[in-house]
């Protein structure tokens, strides 16, 4: 039997085959699948990036509440004002307990009129705590020709008193109001509205429900006009005020708002549409939109979410 021969030479007649590679279709639903996958991972390191973000925002309101309640502590159970008004620093100035800087001298009006320098001496002098951007104010003090905000000056006193992370419950918690607006410590004040404020730690119905500091923005006005919106304000104002003036903020949030002070009374919801609320207790949490408009975490003897404190008849 005629044994089969295979021959070990190539068959002449086969195409060569090809080098390994890519086909440009290959390629292009590779770049395709990385893509997609880069939109998909995208906001879930963003989102990852704000909640670190926001953990460190919350461990500076602590912070915060930590030396306001020990300026409690040392004051009879008195609460910080968070505003004072000129009749109020007059009679500061006049006892000699004005406010002073780390090298020891006593700072002008504004600057002692905001709670930073005030609540300074209970964080050790050291403000950073209270500035989770330090940029707000660095890049402030590089303003050129400005003779407030200049490095030359004794560590930027008005600049620094403006522009905190947190701000201040001014009206219901404390007390001082506003720039402009004297009615919560005058006696015409009074007479119309009530004293709606409280004045003591243990006044409270409800410490662990009432805000006392927020995450806040505003306005850079003034001669750091360029500025624009900055991510800081020392006092932060409630969704409503006095009952004849309605509503005070807009009806949604927007993290653009050219005034924020219109928009939301100055509360940034910087993180994952959250923003740090510290409540007197010394707890500290994050809300969004719905809880910062709840007037009953403003004012302790809020009735209702839309409450404003009415004039008496």
């Amino acid at each position: 039997m005629q044994d089969l021969m295979f021959s070990a030479e190539p068959n002449a007649d086969r195409a060569a085959k090809p080098a390994g590679g890519f086909t440009l279709i290959e390629l292009l639903v590779v770049i395709a699948i990385i893509a997609v996958l880069t939109g998909i991972l995208l906001p879930a390191i963003g989102k990852a990036r704000d909640t670190a973000k926001s953990v460190r925002e919350m461990a500076g309101a602590r912070q915060l509440m930590l030396a306001y309640r020990m300026y409690s502590d040392d004051n009879s159970d008195k609460l910080l004002v968070g505003f004072v008004q000129d009749d109020l620093l007059a009679e500061m100035r006049r006892r000699n307990e004005m406010p002073t800087d780390n090298a020891g001298n006593a700072l002008g009006n504004q600057p002692a009129a905001r709670y930073p320098w005030r609540i300074a001496p209970y964080l050790d002098g050291n403000l950073d705590s209270i500035y989770m951007d330090r940029r707000v104010v660095e890049a402030m003090a590089d303003e050129e020709g400005s003779a407030y905000a200049s490095t030359a000056a004794v560590n930027m006193q008005y600049v620094t008193s403006l522009f905190p992370s947190f701000g201040v419950n001014s009206y219901f918690v404390g007390g001082g109001g506003y720039e402009g607006d004297s009615i919560p410590m005058s006696d015409a004040g009074r007479r119309v509205f009530g004293d709606f404020h409280v004045s003591k730690m243990y006044q409270p119905r409800s410490p662990s429900t009432l805000l006392t500091f927020a995450a806040s923005r505003s306005v850079a006005g003034g001669f750091l006009s360029g500025y624009g919106v900055v991510q800081g304000g020392y006092v932060v104002l409630p969704p409503y005020l006095y009952e004849p003036t309605g509503r005070k903020w807009q009806d949604g949030y927007d993290a653009y708002a050219e005034v924020p002070l219109n928009n939301s009374g100055n509360v940034a919801l910087r993180y994952n549409g959250k923003g740090a609320a510290a409540m007197l207790d010394g707890h500290v949490e994050q809300l969004g939109w719905d809880g910062f408009n709840d007037m009953r975490l403003w004012a302790d003897q809020a009735t209702g979410p839309d409450w404003a404190i009415p004039v008496r008849r």
